[in-house]
């Protein structure tokens, strides 16, 4: 005859209240009658043993008992600590073999490239696998990603650091509140960004018994089909003019390969005019670019004439280049055109037609709360850009917009960071 071994319950915080309760609601003539452990125990489905076991134990913990002295329910639910049934899995099971603390010094001490993946860790650590796996299972370690970063020399970052100061809002330098960055109303970024039909590398879920989707076939993998697309942005709000909100999509235009005569008359066709009937405003318009060869420099004498025409006046809406080697200073590289991308790959053009199609359909309908939290977070990587002088050595700290968001207290404007008051901001910020 097989027996089968009953699978053990998991004391867990909210049973062992249960449990206590229980024994105390059949407290009767101030002692706990004979039996109440079996009954209570095959109610929750556990060993009388195990509620014996958890009653004395719980029994002890509360101030002031004393063993074979009379019950009283009130005092012991009105004197039972609320750590008496706090549950702690780390404390079972054997000890380590290893000693996490030397482990994770002998860690520190290894080069990064010989720690890329679990195993080649385990191999320079020389233990094995299965103990770097639950280290990192236990939070003890963490998978890092190094992204590429531009390279900067001192001009760099004497630019970049002058940019993110003259961001500031010069009403509040020196106000006794704190300082503050400008609400960026008035900016519109632009940028250009690739759009690829497929890519490398897509996943998808299947069942056990599904066959695999075909795979897409390329003659190489420079020929796959795209589309060059350049992305106008403006910052979302509510436009008091028209009572709605403004949603910050100035539009997003096919290019394929670009050149200056092409950017000129996409700036002068197509953005300026959606400019014109989108933004809220029409004057003091910065029209952020950055510093590629077939974008038009910020005098350019044929813009200012196509803005007067627009909008009446050659400084309404006005060019500026942000500083070189700078991609983190653009909301469209900063985090957009990465949401964008991973919204638009949900979709599965088939041709180049379609994949405009579906782009400008994910664009036009890409959340304004999302974008306006790409904007603070471009405030975000200004502190952290002023933190570093103008160095882009920096992790953007994370500000739990989306709860801030819910509770209603996201900030217009983000503070600006302390050491900004180390500069001449009098002098430097417009």
């Amino acid at each position: 005859m097989v027996t089968t071994r009953k699978k053990r319950v998991a004391m867990t915080e909210k049973l062992k209240k249960d449990v206590f309760m229980a024994c105390v609601v059949r407290v009767s003539r101030e002692i706990l009658p004979y039996g109440s452990f079996k009954a209570v125990g095959e109610t929750h489905k556990i060993h009388p043993r195990t509620v014996a076991n958890l009653w004395y134990s719980t029994l002890k913990q509360i101030p002031g008992y004393q063993p074979n002295t009379p019950l009283d329910p009130v005092s012991l639910l009105a004197n039972v600590p609320e750590t008496a049934f706090t549950t702690k899995f780390e404390n079972s099971g054997r000890n380590p073999k290893h000693d996490r603390d030397m482990l994770l010094q002998e860690i520190k001490n290894i080069d990064p490239t010989a720690r890329r993946t679990i195993r080649s860790l385990a191999g320079a650590v020389g233990i094995p696998v299965m103990t770097i796996w639950r280290m990192k299972q236990s939070k003890k370690l963490k998978v890092h990603t190094m992204a590429l970063k531009p390279k900067l020399n001192d001009d760099h970052r004497l630019n970049r650091l002058f940019h993110c100061i003259a961001k500031i809002d010069k009403n509040t330098i020196n106000s006794v509140a704190e300082m503050t960055f400008k609400s960026m109303y008035n900016e519109i970024h632009i940028d250009e960004k690739w759009f690829f039909l497929v890519r490398d590398g897509l996943r998808c879920i299947v069942t056990q018994d599904e066959p695999p989707p075909k795979a897409i076939s390329v003659s190489h993998k420079s020929h796959i089909t795209k589309v060059m697309f350049l992305s106008a942005l403006a910052r979302p709000r509510f436009n008091h003019t028209t009572r709605q909100e403004f949603d910050g999509l100035i539009g997003i235009y096919p290019v394929g390969e670009i050149d200056m005569d092409l950017y000129r008359d996409m700036l002068f066709n197509f953005v300026s005019p959606d400019v014109k009937k989108k933004m809220p405003i029409d004057n003091n318009i910065i029209l952020q670019q950055d510093g590629a060869k077939a974008h038009l420099p910020d005098d350019d004498p044929l813009f200012a004439a196509k803005v007067t025409e627009l909008f009446g006046d050659p400084t309404a809406v006005k060019l500026y280049t942000q500083p070189a080697q700078s991609p983190d200073l653009n909301v469209n590289d900063l985090g957009f055109f990465n949401s964008l991308q991973s919204r638009y790959y949900q979709t599965a053009p088939k041709d180049a037609l379609e994949l405009i199609e579906m782009v400008e359909e994910t664009y036009k309908n890409y959340p304004a709360k999302k974008l306006n939290r790409i904007w603070l977070t471009l405030q975000s990587v200004m502190n952290q850009v002023i933190n570093q002088r103008g160095d882009n050595d920096y992790t953007i700290p994370h500000m739990k917009k989306k709860v801030l968001e819910r509770q209603n207290q996201l900030p217009l404007s983000l503070d600006v960071t302390a050491e900004a008051s180390t500069y001449p901001l009098d002098i430097l910020v417009d």
